[in-house]
């Protein structure tokens, strides 16, 4: 079963549902309310589980609700729905202590009128724990009863008029439509960065290509897809492209379509062992070497915080920190294995500046051990 605030509920419901809880001694609880979600006048019953009471007679229950009286005993046949006739008499003393139904009335604020619960009660003063006895409840002990009943009632009114209250003010102040914009705007940009990395990889592969090349939505939303490392990308568009330009005679701008872009890119070779170890500094590699070229191009200083903010996903300066430093002996080897490549790294990054002096201190067994 889904849990709610109980607030969500009419406190007159909740109040029936739990009234054993609340009253010692009880055979089932009755009321006749005003249901303002529902814009009608509700009668309830509780007998181990809660149901509806069905009237014809909207005078009838009118009538019930134009009392004002706070609190009353009256006997069980006495409950207008217990009888058709419900008729005024003068109670004896005897007919007090055989009165065991509670009558309490508490103003409806929405339409003015009384909500009145009827809490049926066994008359003996065993059932609250006064007495081991089972004698009938006196009446100075119904007033104290009645009391405590009423006050408790009130209570789980109020405090659900005040939680309502405050959880309409914290619903209407939600501004959904600011958080959906904030969500497009994040999703976005992440499209943006993402495409900036793949037009890179694309005008790398076909700088000299007499074709310019552009990739749709629909093709960058197809690579994405795939989850692949940036290496992976790149061999990805590289396959995707020698096919095109042997399938077709292209012009002078040509924009890859989803069909264009081949599903499983073709499966790498067999690597040895060293140059698998080195897989994933190569990917650390051109993932700022692109990021620091991002930068150059926008005139942008070649920082940590910078090379981050422009990789994707953005990572925080010092997780490149501790890359580098946990990488440092495998960035010197690719930097002596491939001196041409990462030149914007090496020129400008000066965390790579250190690591390349700090190499030019080793011997060249320790570069190669």
């Amino acid at each position: 079963m889904l849990q709610r605030y109980t607030f969500l509920e009419h406190p007159i419901s909740y109040i029936l549902s739990n009234s054993r809880q609340m009253v010692s001694g009880l055979d089932k609880c009755l009321a006749v309310f005003y249901n303002q979600s529902k814009q009608e006048v509700e009668a309830l019953v509780f007998d181990g589980e809660l149901n509806r009471l069905t009237y014809h007679d909207v005078g009838f229950i009118n009538k019930i609700r134009s009392s004002n009286k706070k609190a009353n005993w009256i006997k069980p046949e006495q409950v207008p729905f217990e009888t058709k006739e419900n008729k005024a008499e003068q109670l004896t003393f005897t007919d007090e202590e055989e009165s065991s139904v509670l009558e309490l009335r508490f103003q409806n604020a929405h339409d003015e009128k009384s909500d009145v619960i009827y809490f049926y009660l066994k008359n003996n003063i065993g059932n609250f724990k006064l007495s081991s006895t089972n004698d009938a409840m006196a009446i100075t002990i119904k007033e104290v009863i009645q009391n405590l009943i009423y006050n408790q009632a009130t209570l789980i009114l109020k405090a659900n008029h005040n939680n309502r209250k405050v959880h309409q003010k914290i619903a209407s102040n939600i501004d959904f439509g600011s958080l959906q914009k904030k969500i497009s705007h994040l999703e976005e940009s992440n499209y943006n960065q993402t495409q900036a990395t793949y037009s890179y990889l694309l005008n790398e592969l076909t700088a000299f290509e007499s074709t310019d090349f552009i990739l749709s939505k629909a093709a960058i939303e197809k690579i994405s897809k795939q989850n692949l490392k940036f290496t992976e990308i790149k061999e990805l568009l590289k396959d995707s492209l020698e096919i095109l330009v042997n399938k077709y005679t292209l012009g002078d701008i040509y924009e890859i379509a989803e069909h264009d872009i081949i599903n499983n890119h073709n499966p790498v070779q067999q690597k040895t062992v060293a140059e698998e170890n080195l897989d994933k500094t190569t990917e650390f590699l051109d993932r700022y070497e692109y990021a620091a070229k991002l930068l150059i191009s926008k005139n942008e200083k070649i920082t940590g915080v910078n090379i981050g903010n422009a990789c994707q996903p953005n990572v925080s300066a010092a997780a490149i920190s501790d890359i580098l430093k946990k990488h440092q002996s495998k960035i010197l080897k690719l930097f002596n294995q491939y001196p041409e490549k990462w030149s914007s790294l090496r020129e400008n990054f000066r965390p790579i500046k250190s690591i390349v002096e700090k190499g030019k201190s080793q011997t060249p067994r320790s570069l190669l051990a």
